[in-house]
């Protein structure tokens, strides 16, 4: 093997083992969040859970970092997004929310019979 494929193996090795330290054990409490807005219902309540301190820096989250967090039946793990990194969910619900409001506004520019032979596929419009 190449000394140059070995150093950087190790690397590698050294950051998965640097991500993987343990820092700190925080125990937290869930609590109850009344809502009175859309999409909740009398009593009904959102869960909130709380990382606040000096050691959620120390864990290496600053000031206006993008987060992911990922969600799993009794576990949420956060991590630091890498500069430059595209929310393709994000990215999905505007390229949907784009597509309904320029259907509705070629509806509102074109005869209905006309509006009726178009299709609306993946940001492209068709003649059906």
């Amino acid at each position: 093997m190449k000394p140059e494929k070995r150093i950087t193996e190790n690397k590698d090795k050294n950051n998965e083992k640097n991500k993987e330290e343990l820092l700190e054990i925080r125990r937290l409490t869930v609590s109850a969040v009344y809502a009175d807005s859309e999409g909740y219902r009398k009593n009904e309540y959102a869960s909130r859970i709380l990382l606040l301190g000096k050691w959620v820096r120390k864990c290496g989250f600053e000031e206006n970092d993008k987060l992911t967090v990922w969600i799993y039946k009794g576990r949420i793990v956060v991590e630091k997004e890498k500069p430059g990194m595209i929310d393709t969910k994000l990215l999905a619900r505007v390229q949907d929310e784009s597509s309904r409001l320029l259907r509705k506004k070629i509806k509102e520019m074109v005869d209905p019979e006309v509006f009726e032979q178009l299709r609306f596929v993946s940001g492209e419009i068709k003649v059906k």
